[in-house]
Protein backbone atom coordinates (compact mmCIF):
# COMPACT_ATOMS: atom_id res chain seq x y z
CA UNK A 1 0.00 0.00 0.00
CA UNK A 2 2.96 2.53 0.86
CA UNK A 3 4.30 1.67 -2.96
CA UNK A 4 0.89 3.29 -4.24
CA UNK A 5 1.04 6.12 -1.98
CA UNK A 6 4.78 7.35 -3.40
CA UNK A 7 3.15 6.29 -7.10
CA UNK A 8 0.71 8.90 -6.64
CA UNK A 9 2.79 11.45 -4.78
CA UNK A 10 5.60 11.17 -7.96
CA UNK A 11 2.16 12.04 -10.44
CA UNK A 12 1.29 14.94 -7.76
CA UNK A 13 5.02 16.72 -7.97
CA UNK A 14 5.24 15.63 -11.70
CA UNK A 15 2.40 17.04 -12.74
CA UNK A 16 2.30 20.39 -10.77
CA UNK A 17 5.73 20.58 -11.67
CA UNK A 18 4.96 20.88 -15.27
CA UNK A 19 2.27 23.78 -14.32
CA UNK A 20 5.42 26.31 -13.80
CA UNK A 21 7.08 25.35 -17.04
CA UNK A 22 6.40 28.16 -19.40
CA UNK A 23 4.76 27.25 -22.77
CA UNK A 24 6.27 28.20 -25.97
CA UNK A 25 3.85 28.18 -28.71
CA UNK A 26 4.52 28.29 -32.41
CA UNK A 27 2.56 28.77 -35.69
CA UNK A 28 4.34 26.96 -37.95
CA UNK A 29 5.11 29.88 -40.29
CA UNK A 30 8.04 30.96 -41.44
CA UNK A 31 8.22 34.73 -42.86
CA UNK A 32 11.21 35.20 -44.82
CA UNK A 33 13.15 38.62 -45.87
CA UNK A 34 15.27 38.24 -48.67
CA UNK A 35 18.30 40.81 -48.38
CA UNK A 36 19.26 42.12 -52.21
CA UNK A 37 19.83 45.23 -53.30
CA UNK A 38 16.59 46.06 -50.89
CA UNK A 39 15.08 44.14 -48.62
CA UNK A 40 12.25 42.32 -49.73
CA UNK A 41 9.66 43.63 -46.95
CA UNK A 42 10.99 46.33 -44.65
CA UNK A 43 8.40 46.08 -42.55
CA UNK A 44 6.74 42.59 -41.34
CA UNK A 45 3.74 41.82 -39.46
CA UNK A 46 3.88 38.27 -37.97
CA UNK A 47 1.91 36.51 -35.03
CA UNK A 48 4.08 35.98 -31.57
CA UNK A 49 5.73 32.07 -32.67
CA UNK A 50 6.57 32.83 -35.82
CA UNK A 51 9.88 32.60 -37.52
CA UNK A 52 11.46 35.85 -39.34
CA UNK A 53 14.35 34.24 -41.37
CA UNK A 54 16.81 36.64 -43.42
CA UNK A 55 18.24 35.00 -46.54
CA UNK A 56 21.33 37.15 -48.14
CA UNK A 57 21.36 36.65 -51.70
CA UNK A 58 24.10 39.03 -52.33
CA UNK A 59 27.20 38.42 -53.62
CA UNK A 60 29.03 40.18 -50.00
CA UNK A 61 28.42 39.52 -47.04
CA UNK A 62 25.97 41.37 -44.97
CA UNK A 63 25.22 42.28 -41.13
CA UNK A 64 22.07 42.03 -39.50
CA UNK A 65 21.87 44.05 -36.46
CA UNK A 66 18.80 44.56 -34.10
CA UNK A 67 18.23 48.27 -32.74
CA UNK A 68 16.14 47.63 -30.13
CA UNK A 69 16.81 45.39 -27.49
CA UNK A 70 15.71 42.05 -27.75
CA UNK A 71 16.44 40.09 -24.64
CA UNK A 72 15.98 36.07 -24.55
CA UNK A 73 12.80 35.94 -22.65
CA UNK A 74 11.37 37.57 -25.95
CA UNK A 75 12.79 34.56 -28.40
CA UNK A 76 11.61 30.97 -28.40
CA UNK A 77 14.13 30.37 -31.03
CA UNK A 78 16.79 32.21 -32.36
CA UNK A 79 20.19 30.87 -35.59
CA UNK A 80 23.25 32.48 -36.53
CA UNK A 81 22.70 35.01 -34.31
CA UNK A 82 25.80 36.25 -31.84
CA UNK A 83 28.40 33.90 -31.95
CA UNK A 84 32.23 33.63 -31.76
CA UNK A 85 33.66 37.25 -31.67
CA UNK A 86 29.93 38.71 -32.47
CA UNK A 87 27.10 39.87 -30.32
CA UNK A 88 23.83 38.51 -29.58
CA UNK A 89 22.00 41.10 -30.97
CA UNK A 90 23.94 41.02 -34.58
CA UNK A 91 24.04 38.02 -37.38
CA UNK A 92 27.05 38.29 -40.30
CA UNK A 93 25.96 36.33 -43.21
CA UNK A 94 27.86 35.37 -46.69
CA UNK A 95 25.84 34.96 -49.69
CA UNK A 96 22.84 32.56 -49.34
CA UNK A 97 23.05 32.44 -45.31
CA UNK A 98 19.81 32.89 -43.26
CA UNK A 99 19.62 33.41 -39.74
CA UNK A 100 16.39 33.56 -38.13
CA UNK A 101 14.67 34.38 -34.93
CA UNK A 102 10.84 33.24 -33.04
CA UNK A 103 9.68 36.59 -31.41
CA UNK A 104 7.46 35.34 -28.55
CA UNK A 105 5.69 38.45 -27.39
CA UNK A 106 4.11 41.58 -29.47
CA UNK A 107 5.89 44.42 -30.35
CA UNK A 108 8.04 46.08 -32.69
CA UNK A 109 11.25 45.08 -33.06
CA UNK A 110 13.72 47.36 -35.58
CA UNK A 111 16.83 46.83 -37.10
CA UNK A 112 18.89 47.50 -40.15
CA UNK A 113 20.61 45.38 -42.84
CA UNK A 114 25.12 47.34 -42.88
CA UNK A 115 25.74 45.78 -46.88
CA UNK A 116 28.75 46.92 -48.89
CA UNK A 117 28.00 49.89 -51.08
CA UNK A 118 28.93 52.24 -53.87
CA UNK A 119 28.47 54.94 -51.59
CA UNK A 120 31.90 57.29 -50.41
CA UNK A 121 31.36 55.43 -47.38
CA UNK A 122 31.51 52.00 -48.52
CA UNK A 123 28.10 51.05 -46.70
CA UNK A 124 24.52 50.84 -47.08
CA UNK A 125 22.34 50.79 -43.74
CA UNK A 126 18.85 49.52 -45.04
CA UNK A 127 16.32 49.71 -41.58
CA UNK A 128 13.71 47.38 -41.49
CA UNK A 129 10.85 46.54 -38.62
CA UNK A 130 9.40 42.94 -37.82
CA UNK A 131 6.00 43.98 -36.22
CA UNK A 132 5.10 40.99 -34.07
CA UNK A 133 1.50 40.49 -32.96
CA UNK A 134 -0.16 42.96 -35.39
CA UNK A 135 0.43 46.46 -35.84
CA UNK A 136 -1.40 47.51 -32.61
CA UNK A 137 -0.06 45.62 -30.39
CA UNK A 138 2.88 47.30 -28.51
CA UNK A 139 3.80 46.55 -24.57
CA UNK A 140 4.27 50.05 -23.19
CA UNK A 141 7.61 50.55 -22.80
CA UNK A 142 9.19 47.81 -23.93
CA UNK A 143 9.03 48.33 -28.00
CA UNK A 144 9.38 51.50 -29.90
CA UNK A 145 7.36 52.13 -32.80
CA UNK A 146 9.16 52.68 -36.16
CA UNK A 147 7.86 55.84 -36.58
CA UNK A 148 8.87 57.86 -32.98
CA UNK A 149 11.43 60.46 -32.80
CA UNK A 150 13.07 61.15 -29.52
CA UNK A 151 13.80 65.00 -28.81
CA UNK A 152 16.67 66.26 -26.32
CA UNK A 153 16.37 69.57 -24.94
CA UNK A 154 19.98 70.97 -23.15
CA UNK A 155 19.50 74.25 -21.31
CA UNK A 156 22.78 76.02 -20.22
CA UNK A 157 23.08 78.43 -17.50
CA UNK A 158 26.18 80.79 -17.02
CA UNK A 159 26.61 83.01 -14.45
CA UNK A 160 29.01 86.09 -14.43
CA UNK A 161 32.42 85.67 -12.81
CA UNK A 162 33.22 87.86 -9.61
Amino acid sequence: MKRHHYVWAIVAVLTLGCESLPTVTRTGQVKDIVIGEKLSSAELVVSPGDEVRWINKRTAPVRIVFLDQVPNSRVSCKNNFGGWMTPNDTAKLGTNDTASVCFRDPGYVRYTVRMESAAPSGEMNVPGVVKVGGTNTQPAAEAVSPNSTTTTTTTTVTTPSP
